[in-house]
This record gives structure tokens, C-alpha cells and sequence, in this order.
């Protein structure tokens, strides 16, 4: 007996019979009833993948009355979500214990939805049926205030802007024009976290959408309305309206096109039905782009770099890939500053392990990585300084970055910074990473490390590490190891800053091994100034 055959032979004595007309050739459909404990059976509709590589399929098909407009896990068209993307293991030689499972799991969740629990998934599932025209909300204010609307002439997707030249600076490529959209537009908040109805959806009209509104947040609704009538008496041909929505921070909009269609054209006409409830209207996805949301996305509840003055010293392999990693984690926005050091020009043996490439050849290498992280975040405030460090006003810093690899320079900043001071590098040939901050008086400094070491102590792994020379004559010391080791050390780097901005405990040396034949001689520790450190003044 086929795979195929045997499933059915299953699904019948389940309860389920052969659908008529059967949905596309690539699916098997089934209709029966889902088993709930207390909530009784549903009536359900199904389809099987024919090679049982995708999850099974499921809509409810006859709703009970009683059920609220709103429900989670329940589309529109009754599909039934039942588990997230990508968390079902699929079992192709197990076909008959998978669609049993699935729909276990289905009914399980149906019961839970039915029985009024899970609402809080609603506000998760919501973008699913929120279709519409992409517009990218790039607005750094959170008051209020004028907000303008560009489009994109390549794939009319939207830009709701507080500042038009750093949108624009975003947006810009080849080829594209950003056009002004002409349109009235209204920022709303909402107490509520969107959800889809069962019915009329998406909405079509301004009646549909007050409507829906009214299901959710009656004083949201009230202030759509009043709006969309402001904008009709102001004779505008459309409305934008964006809600944000407090509980999750998250926003939706819609246009309302055709504003001014049912107007009356005798000027006589008394005013008193505002003729807005069926004007047609567009959902609009609201895909967030604003600096503050890049840099928080992926560290949610966490304090990023964003207002601080930092500077980076050292552009080379590490630096050059923490560079980006700070900009991304808020270095430069939010009234902050990077500012970029290194003496040091793009050279051709550097290409191997450095963020640059080629078009930066030999450029300096500050300067090369504030044009490149300008493109990676057109808005951040980076600059690039071609001087030795030595030379550079470090006053009012917040936070300085050595990533030099140099021990001497090491010793240097440890005495003439003022500030906290982070220091990141790699030991010996890519063995391990490690950094080490100062930020209060009673922390060691680099120097103080220095000293340690030099006795057999606070050594990163057993034995200690010796140089490797390349034989490149006068090139000098050269260190062979793989861009993967910077990559770790930048992220090492990143990790500590992040504690710092956030004031959680952290161990000021910390060791991460990238070679793991040696074996790591000093776990994560805070040590305390080195007694004589001319540095610490000890």
C-alpha cells in the first residue's frame, strides 16, 4: 500500500471524505470535524501535501455563533493557524503519524481559542492580514508634529518623514527619483494592539474601518473619524492615517482615497451628513526604519550607544568591522558622534581580513570606513580623521575604543584618557580575543595588565602566546589569522560597550579562545590596579 493510500485509509476512519471539486493538484483535500474536550466538534476543511513536505493545511468552515468578532489563530477566510512557521519538524517517512500530530495540535489550539484564551497572540498574527502598499516610517520625533509623505518612483512604495534631506539620504539610489506625495497626513495613537475581524476584511471603505475600530478602541475611532472629516472640509483629495499602537509599539495605516467624491456641488447643500463612509481606502504596511528602532530591534529592552561620543581608535581588521557593529548598535544617532581615528592608509595585503575592499584602495583607512558606514546608515553622524590619536581632541568623549593592537599606544591612553576606555585585541596568532575596560578608579588599567602578565599572571592561555614573524622584512611584525577571529574580537568589543551604555555587571578582562588547542589560564575577572602602575598613579 502507497504512503498516500494509507493516510487516506486513516483519514476516513477518522471521519474525514475526499473533497468535491479537490483544491490544486499539488494537495489532497478533506473535509471532517475537529474533536474539541469542551467546545465540541468543528467542522474543518484540510489539505495534504502530496509528497508530505509541508505542514498540513486547516480552515475552519462553520464558526459558531457565539464566537467574537475577534479571535486569534482564525483568519478572515477561517484558516486556522495552528502552529508558527518553521517550528514543525516534518517526518516525509512518518505521514500518518504527522497529519495525526497536526491535527492534534490544531484542534488543542482551536480549543484554547474558542474557550476566549490566547488573545494576546492577535497582536502578533496582525501584519499576516494586514496587506496594503509598503511605507517606510522613518520618523524620529515622538511627538508631535509636521510629518511629510515621499514615494519612490521605482516601486511607488511610501516614506513618512519628520526630516525629508536624512530620508532622502537613506532612500537615494541610481535611477530613483523621490517625489513629494501630495497628501494630508494624521499620526493617532491607540491603547489597543490591532487584530483582524472574522468579517469585512480587509476593510474596504471608511465605514469598514471605523467600524473595525470600534471593536477595538472606541476613542481611536473617534479621532479617525474626526480627522478624515477635517481633512474632507479642507478639501483635500486624500488622507494618510498612521496609528501607532502603545501596548506594542508597532504601526499600521491606510490611505483614504477619493476624499473629496460625493461632495456635493450645489454650495447650497446643508453640510449635516458628511459624506466620507464610503470613500474607498488602502491598508498600508508601516515597515519601521527610524534610527532608534534599527539600533533596538535586536537587542529589545537594552540601552544602545545612541547619544554617546565615541571614538574609535584603530581602523584596521578589528575596527573595521566594529565600526559597523557600533553604528548598528546606535553609535552616531540619536544626537551621538563616532568618530573614526587611524594614521593608516587601505593598503592591498590588508584586503584579506579588512571590512573594506577594493574601491577603497589606498585611501585612508578613517576616512574609507565613515564614507562606507555612511552608506550602511546614511544618518549617522560618523567621521573619519586621518591623525594619530595623539593629535586629536579626545575632550567630552563619553567612550574611547583602542582597537590598535598596539601595546605602546596601549600604555599611552591608559594614562592620558580621562574617560572611560575600552581596549580589544587579538593574542598571537588568532589564539583568543580579549578585552579589557576602565571606567572607575578602583578598575585596573591596560598598563596594570601589562604588568600582570609580564609576571605569569592574568595570561590569556596556559604557557602565554609567542609572536610569529611572516618574513616580510621591513613589513614588520605581521600576525597571520582569519578574518572569523576579527569578526570575534569586534563582537567581543561590541558586547562590553553594551554593558558599559547599560551599566550591567560585566567583567572588565574578559578572554573568548578561537583556537582551541590551547587552554584558556584566566577565567573572566575584574583585576585591581597593579600597585606602582605610573599609569594609575599607584
Amino acid at each position: 500500500m502507497s504512503a498516500m493510500q494509507e493516510v487516506l485509509r486513516h483519514m476516513t476512519a477518522w471521519g474525514f471524505t475526499k473533497m468535491d471539486p479537490q483544491p490544486p493538484a499539488a494537495w489532497l483535500g478533506m473535509t471532517g470535524e475537529l474533536s474539541t474536550p469542551t467546545q465540541g466538534n468543528v467542522p474543518c476543511e484540510v489539505w495534504i501535501d502530496h509528497s508530505f513536505e509541508r505542514p498540513l493545511k486547516l480552515w475552519v468552515t462553520k464558526l459558531p455563533r457565539t464566537l467574537p468578532r475577534l479571535v486569534p489563530h482564525i483568519g478572515p477566510d477561517g484558516y486556522l493557524c495552528y502552529a508558527a512557521p518553521g517550528t514543525q519538524v516534518i517526518d516525509i517517512y512518518d505521514p500518518v503519524g504527522q497529519i495525526r500530530t497536526s491535527l492534534l495540535q490544531a484542534a488543542e489550539v482551536l480549543e484554547q481559542v474558542l474557550a476566549g484564551k490566547m488573545k494576546e497572540d492577535l497582536q502578533e498574527e496582525f501584519f499576516v492580514y494586514w496587506g496594503g502598499v509598503y511605507c517606510f516610517h522613518d520618523v524620529e520625533r515622538r511627538t508631535s508634529g509636521r510629518a511629510e509623505l515621499l514615494q519612490l518612483s521605482d516601486n511607488k512604495m511610501f516614506v513618512l518623514t519628520d526630516d525629508v534631506d536624512r530620508s532622502r539620504a537613506k532612500f537615494a539610489r541610481e535611477g530613483r527619483k523621490i517625489d513629494e506625495f501630495i497628501s494630508q497626513i494624521a499620526l493617532i495613537t491607540s491603547s489597543a494592539a490591532p487584530r483582524p475581524l472574522q468579517e469585512n476584511w480587509p476593510p474596504k471603505t471608511v465605514s469598514q474601518i471605523l467600524d473595525w475600530q470600534h471593536e477595538m478602541d472606541e476613542a481611536c475611532r473617534r479621532k479617525i473619524r474626526d480627522k478624515i472629516i477635517s481633512a474632507y472640509r479642507d478639501k483635500a483629495p486624500g488622507l494618510l492615517i498612521v496609528i501607532e499602537s502603545e501596548k506594542t509599539g508597532y504601526s499600521y495605516g491606510f490611505i483614504v482615497h477619493e476624499l473629496q467624491r460625493n461632495r456635493p456641488t450645489n454650495n447650497r447643500a446643508r453640510d449635516q451628513r458628511i459624506p466620507i463612509f464610503d470613500c474607498p481606502i488602502e491598508p498600508v504596511q508601516m515597515l519601521r526604519l527610524d534610527d532608534k528602532y534599527l539600533a533596538e530591534r535586536n537587542i529589545p529592552g537594552r540601552t544602545t550607544l545612541a547619544g554617546k561620543r565615541i571614538g574609535l581608535v584603530g581602523c584596521g581588521t578589528i575596527g573595521g568591522f566594529l565600526g559597523e557593529m557600533l553604528v548598528k548598535a546606535g553609535a552616531g544617532t540619536g544626537g551621538g558622534e563616532l568618530l573614526l581615528i587611524d594614521d593608516d592608509l587601505v593598503m592591498p595585503q590588508n584586503l584579506g581580513r579588512h571590512r573594506l575592499g577594493f574601491n577603497y584602495l589606498f585611501r585612508p583607512k578613517a576616512q574609507a570606513l565613515a564614507d562606507e558606514l555612511k552608506i550602511v546608515l546614511p544618518s549617522a553622524q560618523v567621521h573619519g580623521y586621518y591623525n594619530e590619536a595623539k593629535d586629536i581632541n579626545l575632550a567630552d568623549i563619553d567612550l574611547i575604543i583602542d582597537a590598535t593592537g598596539e601595546e605602546s599606544f596601549g600604555h599611552w591612553l591608559a594614562k592620558a584618557s580621562s574617560c572611560p576606555t575600552l581596549h580589544i585585541w587579538i593574542e598571537g596568532a588568532g589564539v583568543a580575543v580579549r578585552s579589557l575596560i576602565r571606567h572607575r578608579a578602583e578598575q585596573g588599567c591596560y598598563r596594570c595588565l601589562t604588568e600582570a602578565n609580564s609576571q605569569g599572571e592574568l595570561l590569556s592561555v596556559v604557557g602565554g602566546v609567542e609572536p610569529i614573524f611572516a618574513g616580510q622584512g621591513c613589513e614588520g611584525l605581521y600576525v597571520p589569522f582569519p578574518a572569523s577571529v576579527s569578526i570575534q574580537a569586534a563582537a567581543l568589543a561590541l558586547d562590553t560597550a553594551l554593558a558599559w551604555v547599560a551599566d550591567r555587571p560585566w567583567p572588565t578582562l574578559t578572554t573568548r579562545l578561537t583556537d582551541y588547542t590551547y587552554v584558556q589560564a584566566t577565567p573572566d575577572c575584574s583585576p585591581l590596579p597593579h600597585m606602582g602602575c605610573p599609569a594609575c598613579r599607584l
